[in-house]
């Protein structure tokens, strides 16, 4: 737990949680009051259900702080490329990537509010979109000028430079990054490089874990 007292209805966890264990052992006590006509018990029955029902989501609710915190880690290993964000005790945020099952990492980032999906590349100097990722990205194709050669695992192809307004990564955000866009069919998915990893002040791979700290 981070420290922070959570409470509803003027009510601080400790109070909250009291109230409910009364109003728990109330119903066990009316529980054995086998003399209780069938009608009302069946009444005083349901009234319990629905009562524990919306306790159950009042709780939920107080914690949904810590339990969104807890189930993040858990989120990135169903979808690898969604990003964790994790805060230590320090309130120092970083960002953590698991490794998707081709055994690469991918990180899901949002360009001028497109979501692509980048391999992250410590070899490549430069971001580079693939031309159907710039084309989801909204990126003017026509204006775009291929003169810059360059080799990939598709041969050679011309590179050009793309003008975008934002790149995000979780809460982290690049105003006017350098894109470079490929030709079409020379690249089968974007990718992730140093020019936007060195952004962050660490990178860590340990295991299945990618963490980029801000």
């Amino acid at each position: 737990m981070d420290g922070t007292v959570y409470a509803l209805f003027g009510l601080q966890d400790e109070k909250l949680a009291r109230l409910i264990y009364l109003f728990c052992l109330l119903l066990l006590v009316a529980g054995g009051l086998s003399f209780v006509p069938g009608r009302l018990f069946r009444a005083i029955k349901q009234a319990a259900v629905w009562f524990l029902i919306i306790a159950a989501l009042v709780v939920l609710y107080s914690y949904r702080e810590p339990l969104l915190r807890a189930g993040r880690p858990v989120l990135s290993e169903l979808q690898p490329g969604r990003v964790a964000v994790i805060v230590d005790e320090n309130n120092r945020e970083s960002l953590v990537f698991s490794r998707a099952s081709d055994g690469h990492f991918h990180v899901i980032a949002t360009i001028d509010g497109a979501q692509i999906d980048f391999l992250v590349d410590t070899g490549a100097t430069g971001t580079v979109l693939s031309y159907r990722d710039a084309v989801r990205a909204g990126i003017d194709i026509g204006a775009l000028i291929f003169s810059n050669p360059v080799q990939t695992a598709n041969g050679v192809a011309s590179l050009a430079r793309a003008d975008v307004a934002t790149l995000s990564i979780g809460p982290f955000k690049i105003n006017r990054p350098s894109i470079g866009v490929l030709q079409k069919g020379k690249l089968d998915g974007s990718l992730l490089g140093l020019d936007v990893l060195n952004r962050f002040t660490e990178l860590k791979i340990e295991g299945d874990r990618l963490t980029l700290l801000p």
